[in-house]
């Protein structure tokens, strides 16, 4: 079994500008995304292969 890299700030900002976001987004349009990929489902979808 490896061991998964930490998350970090980056690396949960790298996936959600897979999804559009950027931190020149609205306020309510990166809350969005934000809420919608928390770091255990970054962390699912990133097993699946997304």
């Amino acid at each position: 079994m490896h061991k998964e890299e930490p998350m970090t700030q980056e690396r949960r900002e790298a996936f959600w500008r897979t999804f559009g976001w950027s931190p020149d987004l609205p306020e309510a349009e990166r809350i969005e995304i934000e809420t919608r990929w928390t770091d255990p489902k970054i962390e699912e979808a990133e097993a699946l292969g997304f």
